[in-house]
């Protein structure tokens, strides 16, 4: 069961504090810092973003200083369990949970059950305790899968996104490019954009773009064919977009080549 010793939530320290444990508390202590915080972790540093956790167990040297502003949460406890080896939840070392809300969320709640004196209230604080960690531990099992499942995904982006590219004057609508990599429109898109900092839409028009230059430049051929070659819908469609492309309409741009 889990046993709260003490619970700050938004606690405040003057500027550049520094709190250093040689021998830790006593006891688990996990931390939310709510600024940009120093960590010192066996000689090393580590400054995080806000919103970084961290769980100390028993014993373990305890060092942080605030970088500026000192403010944190936190909360003591005792256990007859390892959290960390219960729920996989780093140790002694800075994590960053998915939804840093639902972390400050539970620490607030249990900072109210700490002092408070209503029924059932160590039972509160164990469940809330240990709803805080499972929630925690989903987050960083789901953020371990993503980064999985991108590095098994990206030689296959990489390869539909070359055959797009090369076969620009075909249909590449959504429907086909989420079909080629089996995934729903959210996460085709989220995994194209992480991939590439684009999107299929932008690179699909410039390539497009491009080849319609190359057939101006290169082949005796009307706009309204070349509009159709590069996949474009109507000749007035291809003309919009290749004059904010290349600062004319494509009848000029070939006479200027010619």
């Amino acid at each position: 069961m889990y046993l709260l010793n003490f619970c700050e939530y938004g606690r405040s320290n003057h500027d550049y504090d520094t709190i250093s444990r040689p021998s830790g508390s006593g006891d688990y202590l996990f931390l939310q810092f709510k600024a940009p915080m120093k960590v010192y972790i066996e000689d090393k540093i580590t400054i995080t973003r806000e919103n970084a956790c961290i769980l100390y167990t028993p014993g373990s040297p305890q060092r942080y200083q605030a970088v500026r502003r000192f403010y944190n949460s936190y909360l003591h406890f005792s256990s007859d369990e390892n959290p960390g080896q219960s729920f996989g939840i780093p140790e002694n070392s800075i994590f960053y949970p998915e939804d840093p809300m639902q972390v400050d969320s539970f620490i607030s709640r249990l900072h109210q059950e700490y002092f408070s004196s209503i029924p059932f209230r160590e039972e509160s604080i164990h469940a809330l305790i240990t709803l805080m960690f499972l929630t925690i531990a989903r987050g960083l099992t789901k953020a371990t899968t993503q980064k999985e499942d991108a590095g098994h995904l990206y030689p296959v982006f990489q390869s539909l996104r070359l055959k797009m590219l090369t076969e620009c004057g075909e249909n590449w609508d959504m429907e086909r490019l989420c079909k080629c990599v089996n995934l729903e429109k959210s996460q085709f898109y989220a995994y194209y954009r992480n991939f590439f900092s684009s999107t299929p839409k932008n690179d699909l028009l410039r390539a497009r773009l491009e080849k319609a230059k190359y057939l101006l430049s290169n082949e005796a051929l009307q706009v309204k064919e070349v509009a159709q070659l590069c996949g474009f819908q109507s000749q007035a469609h291809f003309t919009r977009y290749f004059k904010a492309y290349c600062g004319c309409p494509p009848g000029a741009y070939a006479k200027q080549i010619i």
